[in-house]
């Protein structure tokens, strides 16, 4: 069961401390079977199967509602040991055998340094299939293999019940297969589910009986395909447990997807338009709860047609403005409009879910728009980042109480091969850092990958890792957002199908794949950015695989279709709103962090990928980034997901004599649960991630960016105790991990247990990595550093920038899929209780 969501923990800078720093000298394949006790691991897994059986048994003698069938099966995960596989074909059996295997998942953690792999199996039993798994373990109990008739001393069923690791009842989360963004469902939530039946077992009137009963609502029309089908259900995970999870044909849960052809078909008329209209207009409800909109996406694109009805009652017309005067505010775009088109993606993300839903809708923050591009106006590239600072400056002038999120869509023509600064991303980031004007304060800004254009079937996804984002979407500081689809169904078969499944990279989907390797990882996330069809030959746009946004020319057309990585960058800014809403305090460096910190990769992105090979982690991270982020994740933690927070200031550098040198770190002795982690989490699966984020000071035309130190003002990076390493040993590993800014020497990291690690994450001024190991093994490990590395403030004494002070957002989570511990109270405690002044960090420039 989910747990209450809860406000992060902030102020964890206050369990830190300021450490002198200097940069010290370098520094055939067979079925393996786990080596068991027979007579106590053939008994504990004897019991859980019993237990199984007795509570099969008990099932069947319970009363049930009146009008439901209970068929006389049981679901039941079977878990392998860590680091060995199951013999799959002996939990499966497509005879009579009672027992068929209906999923496959794999689970990761980090132990004793070494990735581990278990799997974990669904499986559907008869009574015939219990019976069968008791006999098996009491095989393996009692008797042994013979070989020409002589006995072997081997246990027979050795290969099956010596690699399990804990059999256990299913609970109806174990069928949830979505996108790894969505979570399950409350108990008593409301949702429609997309419930998938095995064709072989499904029986229509039976299950439709079974779902009246229940007062589940459902569509009559079904999905067919070879092996499965589909049913749109509607109620709460309660109701359906009680229903669809006593019959033997459930094979998958998922979320429904929406499709927009109630809205985008073609026999829509323009009063259909009308009436989904007033209906989502009735359900906006505008405000927070205790005063007026003071957050803002500030939108660089094509203008506003803020008279759209839609849009109308949220935009006050005194925050339209235009680079020039004469080109007025209106949306000029073509095609319906693409600053419309956006400022209703970033109000109310997708529209085809929104307008497929009932309940209200909370507008929490408001739109600005300053209109950078014009038709038939051409700008020279050099200013662009005279059009952003001027953009900057506007705004902040006409509405100066505003917090706001930059959101630009409007990539420059031509593309960035290399990944090297250009003048406008080189704006952007001196936008960000906070030092575009006399006074100006940090900004987050978010910039679109830019589009890819494939026109053939072959090209999805090889000439993606080949086409390169646009400018200005290097820039170290911003959000450079990509694009991924979960879009991969139509509403009526045809001689076209989706190119991308699930999941996967959107076929839109530019990447930083080609550039050079000192540059920024880029996208840094990715969003739903819309899907293509393919007919075997060639790919083409379908509207029904694209967001929905609204059309400029509402006169005619309320609607439109509107993928590619500007719906991407709108959706990502409407949850950067949403959290600095929600906590208006963080600084742009943490909500960039928060989002960064809650994404995570689909299944699909992971497919195939060799998480262990560091040229395949470096593909991850230079074409879909961090993966996906997670609204729920970015804005709360809870009993068993606990976020920590530092937003803290650290002076890197300072002059020695006539050399610049390094000056402090940050050692943090992090408030930790080290009790529920010894105690009920001692071999339980326990995530620990870190996210560190900063914005750096550009300084363009060094050295005409030889190097990246040249670039950017300073680096920061981290490092976390290991198991057994006594804090002495810690203080001086992080020292020996420094990296010299000429890159002349390389720190050894073949120890580092991390996942991503930091060879691979170490680029730009956003990093993130985690691991899994188990709560033992992390209770100890609770401190943690952030240390310096080079750039122009050390390399350029001439510059005298070396005693600046600098800030970062620091993020550490623990999280563990056990829902009945709390290890967030124990630190809430702990951080309630105030730590002395002499023991805190620096908190200023």
């Amino acid at each position: 069961m989910a747990q209450e969501p809860k406000r992060h923990l902030i102020g964890i800078e206050r369990f830190a401390r300021g450490q002198d720093y200097t940069y010290p000298r370098t520094v055939v394949s067979r079925f393996p079977i786990v080596n068991r006790d027979r007579t106590i691991h053939g008994n504990r897994i004897k019991r859980e199967i019993e237990a199984i059986k007795e509570r099969f048994e008990l099932n069947q003698d319970q009363e049930i509602a009146e009008g439901l069938v209970r068929d006389e099966v049981v679901y039941v995960e079977f878990f392998s040991g860590w680091g060995y596989e199951l013999k799959f074909e002996q939990l499966h059996s497509d005879t009579r055998g009672g027992y068929q295997i209906l999923k496959v998942s794999k689970e990761s953690l980090i132990f004793e340094e070494r990735e581990e792999i278990r799997y974990k199996v669904l499986v559907m039993l008869s009574k015939r299939g219990v019976a069968h798994f008791l006999k098996r373990v009491e095989d393996f109990l009692t008797k042994n293999t013979k070989k020409d008739g002589v006995d072997t001393g081997i246990p027979q069923a050795q290969p099956l019940i010596a690699n399990l690791g804990e059999v256990k009842l299913a609970t109806l989360q174990a069928f949830w297969v979505d996108v790894d963004s969505y979570s399950f469902p409350e108990p008593t939530q409301e949702v429609w589910w997309e419930v998938w039946f095995r064709q072989s077992a499904y029986q229509k009137d039976r299950i439709e009986s079974q779902l009246e009963n229940t007062g589940l609502n459902f569509s009559y029309r079904e999905l067919v395909f070879p092996e499965h089908i589909i049913r749109m259900i509607k109620g709460t995970a309660e109701q359906l447990a009680s229903s669809v999870f006593l019959l033997d044909s459930l094979a998958e849960l998922r979320r429904p997807q929406e499709i927009n052809d109630f809205i985008t078909g073609d026999r829509v008329t323009y009063q259909d338009e009308q009436a989904w209209l007033q209906d989502l207009i009735s359900r906006a409800e505008v405000g927070s709860n205790n005063d007026g909109i003071n957050v803002f996406v500030c939108l660089f694109d094509s203008g506003l047609t803020h008279r759209h009805p839609l849009i109308e009652p949220l935009v006050n017309a005194s925050n339209l403005h235009a680079w020039m005067s004469d080109w007025g505010v209106e949306d000029t775009g073509a095609d319906g409009g693409h600053g419309t088109g956006m400022a209703a993606l970033a109000l109310f993300g997708d529209l085809t879910e929104v307008l497929a839903s009932s309940g209200p809708i909370r507008i929490i923050h408001g739109i600005e728009s300053f209109k950078i591009v014009q038709p038939r106006v051409a700008t020279d590239k050099e200013l662009h980042g005279v059009i952003y600072l001027d953009g900057l400056s506007t705004v902040s002038i006409s509405n100066p109480d505003a917090k706001r999120i930059f959101c630009i869509s409007v990539t420059n023509d031509g593309i960035i091969n290399s990944g090297r600064p250009s003048s406008a991303s080189s704006t952007l980031d001196r936008i960000s850092f906070g030092n575009a004007f006399e006074g100006a304060a940090p900004q987050l800004i978010l910039v679109s990958g830019g589009n890819v254009g494939l026109n053939n079937h072959g090209d999805y996804p090889d000439q993606n890792y080949i086409q390169s984002i646009q400018d200005p979407g290097q820039a170290y500081n911003v959000l450079t957002i990509g694009a991924f689809t979960a879009k991969d169904r139509l509403s009526a078969p045809g001689r076209y199908t989706p190119i991308a499944r699930l999941g996967e990279m959107s076929p839109r989907n530019s990447t930083s794949g080609m550039w050079e390797p000192q540059w920024p990882n880029k996208p840094d996330l990715v969003l739903e950015g819309g899907n293509m069809v393919t007919d075997g030959f060639f790919l083409s746009s379908h509207d029904e695989l694209d967001p929905l946004s609204i059309d400029k020319n509402f006169s005619a057309r309320l609607f439109r279709p509107f993928g590619g990585t500007s719906a991407a960058v709108a959706f990502a800014s409407k949850i950067a709103a949403e959290i600095l809403a929600a906590y208006p305090d963080f600084w742009p460096e943490t909500i960039r962090g928060l989002m960064v910190h809650s994404a995570e990769w689909t299944p699909q992105m992971l497919n195939g990928k060799d998480i262990n090979n560091q040229g395949q982690r470096r593909s991850l991270l230079r074409s879909i980034g961090y993966g996906v982020p997670n609204l729920n994740r970015a804005l709360y933690s809870a009993g068993n997901m606990l976020t920590l927070i530092a937003q803290a200031y650290i002076r890197p550098f300072q002059l020695s004599g006539n050399n610049v040198r390094y000056n402090e770190y940050h050692l943090y002795e992090i408030p930790w649960p080290t009790e529920v982690l010894q105690d009920q989490l001692y071999d339980r699966e326990v995530t620990i991630k870190v996210t560190l984020s900063y914005f750096i000071e550009p300084n363009p035309g060094a050295r005409e960016y030889a190097k990246n130190f040249s670039y950017h003002s300073h680096a920061l990076d981290f490092k976390l105790i290991k198991q057994g390493e006594t804090p002495a040993e810690f203080e001086r590993r992080v020292s020996a991990a420094a990296q010299m800014e000429e890159d002349a020497e390389v720190p050894n990291l073949s120890e580092e247990d991390w996942t991503i690690k930091e060879r691979v994450r170490s680029k730009g001024s956003l990093k993130k990595d985690f691991l899994k190991t188990n709560g033992a093994t992390l209770a100890s490990r609770n401190i943690l550093a952030v240390y310096p590395k080079g750039g122009w403030y050390k390399s350029r004494r001439n510059l005298e920038k070396y005693n600046e002070s600098v800030r970062y957002s620091l993020i550490v989570s623990i999280e563990t899929p056990e829902t009945e511990v709390d290890i967030y109270t124990p630190v809430e405690n702990i951080i309630s209780i105030q730590v002395p002044i002499a023991n805190q960090i620096g908190q200023g420039g």
